[in-house]
């Protein structure tokens, strides 16, 4: 059996990173000062092995957080988000290449896509997406 997080957590930030999106891992920096950017959470699995292969299902949740100095204008958020769902799935069949870890991604879907409005702090508005992926994982 391998670690399966590390492949994943990099296959999703090098995705967003080429868009030129600020990507963080785990939190975002205190003094972030982008209005928009994204963060993504730890990855949780599952196995589901049988006799003959290693298999996992896995989640990762990717927020996407947005701020304005007086309002939120949810369109560029929502474009933003748009570029990010093209990058890791182009089309109905795409998976990440992890070959070179070892493993292939056999299924990747758009669990949930969930829209917060967290409202004023330091006189910003915030809204964020949260989108949760998941994704079967075969150890090759």
């Amino acid at each position: 059996m391998i670690d399966i997080n590390t492949p994943i957590l990099k296959a999703y930030y090098n995705a967003i990173d080429a868009l030129g999106i600020p990507v963080y891992e785990g939190e975002e920096p205190d003094d972030v000062l982008d209005k928009i950017y994204v963060v993504i959470s730890d990855v949780s699995s599952n196995d589901v092995s049988t006799k003959s292969s290693f298999d996992f299902n896995c989640n990762i949740q990717l927020s996407i957080h947005s701020w304005e100095y007086k309002y939120v204008n949810s369109s560029t958020l929502n474009t933003t988000v748009g570029q990010i769902l093209q990058a890791i799935k182009p089309d109905v069949n795409s998976v990440f290449d992890l070959s070179a870890d070892g493993m292939q991604m056999t299924d990747l879907k758009l669990a949930q896509d969930i829209t917060q409005r967290l409202g004023i702090l330091g006189e910003r508005k915030f809204i964020t997406r949260i989108l949760i992926f998941t994704q079967n994982i075969f150890i090759i």
